[in-house]
């Protein structure tokens, strides 16, 4: 009997020992896009099968980053602030109850305008990182800039060279796409006072 508490006890822990590591995995790769500075304070949260948040790790700067989700074909990672996050947990009770990603994109839409949903401020910031596999994923920051326009900003809307560049000009859903070529692990370690 002692036997099997033992052993019943030993495959527990290892399996506990499993599940941090793939927590810590998962912490690691959704905080991957975002700059340095701003991975300690940054709460981590994926979701279930029910389109549930579930946290798996706490934070106290109100940016949310989520690993790539399982089963997907690539991989992507993203953070962003509390209005995307509420956005996010839409999304995911959508997808959830089966929904196509056409129909979730018209639903957000008619959410906002019956104020269910809130809209994002002119500025918003979303930090993406994805590719083929985690290996050869880029950076890229989105500034989200409700109805601008890319001539009034003095902005390409086309992308080139690694350059900032609007994409959906005098939209609703109009943004600036910003391609990062450094290493966020690095980014943010400059002293800002000598600017």
């Amino acid at each position: 009997m002692r036997t099997l508490w033992i052993v019943g006890t030993a495959l527990a822990l290892a399996a506990g020992a499993a599940m941090a590591q793939s927590n810590d995995a998962l912490v690691k790769q959704a905080l991957s896009p975002l700059p340095a500075e701003l991975r300690g304070q940054a709460t981590v949260v994926t979701y279930d099968a029910k389109g549930n948040p579930q946290i798996l790790r706490w934070g106290q700067n109100e940016i949310y980053c989520m690993p790539p989700q399982a089963g997907a074909e690539n991989f992507s990672a993203s953070c962003f602030g509390p209005v995307i996050k509420a956005q996010r947990d839409f999304e995911a009770r959508e997808k959830a109850a089966g929904k196509d990603a056409k129909t979730i994109s018209a639903d957000v839409e008619a959410a906002r305008k019956a104020r269910k949903l809130p809209t994002p401020n002119l500025g918003t910031a979303i930090y993406i990182r994805s590719g083929k596999t985690e290996a050869d994923a880029k950076n890229l920051w989105v500034v989200l800039m409700p109805n601008a326009k890319a001539e009034d900003l003095g902005l390409p809307t086309e992308k080139g060279n690694g350059t900032p560049w609007m994409m959906r000009s005098g939209t609703p859903q109009a943004h600036i796409m910003i391609p990062q070529a450094g290493d966020m692990d690095k980014a943010g370690t400059g002293d800002s006072k000598a600017m």
